[in-house]
């Protein structure tokens, strides 16, 4: 067990997986893209695309080792940053609504943006939810989505982080409390140890 002393810290601000996080496998990849949802997510569509962006959008808050409300600072196209060819946006993250990062991250972050289509400049200043899984190894070592917050879908995420709290899946603080399901599987560990 790590002492309160001897936790990871973020030695240059970036994000940085704990020392426990969970390798990255494949399988995340649809979910976790490093990509930008453009238009926010239609939650009462039925229509092919808008099941396949609900779908997507609860592998991602349900898998998502941090979860936050961020706002865009600066947009950088292809090129623009250190003459790279990737895309990148300058983010201040406002608040963690799943889980919390080690101590020393930095409240802006530099996130590379793997798109098909140009960054639109008028991101800047925009709020936008980003979902992040650890990759430890990868670089950098996560891999994440971003997608708009409007008023619809921040109400569904914010009743699904307080029902996942009041069930005792997440802290206060929308920390994982649990691997193995909150009260629920207190409940059937209690009633497995009870026959055994």
């Amino acid at each position: 067990m790590i002492g309160p002393s001897c936790k990871p810290r973020s030695t240059d601000g970036t994000l940085t997986p704990p020392s426990d996080a969970a390798e990255w496998e494949s399988k995340w990849r649809p979910a976790f893209d490093d990509d930008y949802t453009a238009e926010p997510i239609n939650l009462e569509g039925r229509a092919p695309h808008d099941v396949r962006d609900q779908r997507l959008l609860a592998l991602r808050m349900g898998h998502a080792d941090l979860m936050a409300r961020v706002r865009v600072l600066q947009v950088w196209g292809r090129g623009r940053y250190q003459g790279q060819q990737d895309q990148y946006v300058e983010v201040e993250i406002e608040e963690y609504l799943i889980n919390q990062p080690i101590k020393g991250t930095a409240e802006r972050q530099i996130v590379k943006v793997i798109s098909e289509d140009e960054l639109p400049g008028s991101l800047q200043g925009r709020s936008l939810v980003m979902f992040l899984r650890w990759a430890p190894g990868d670089q950098p070592p996560y891999h994440h989505h971003l997608m708009p917050m409007d008023e619809a879908t921040i109400g569904f995420m914010v009743a699904r982080i307080e029902h996942a709290k009041a069930e005792g899946v997440l802290d206060a603080e929308g920390v994982p409390t649990e691997k193995q399901g909150g009260k629920r599987g207190k409940k059937k560990r209690k009633k497995a140890k009870a026959k055994g």
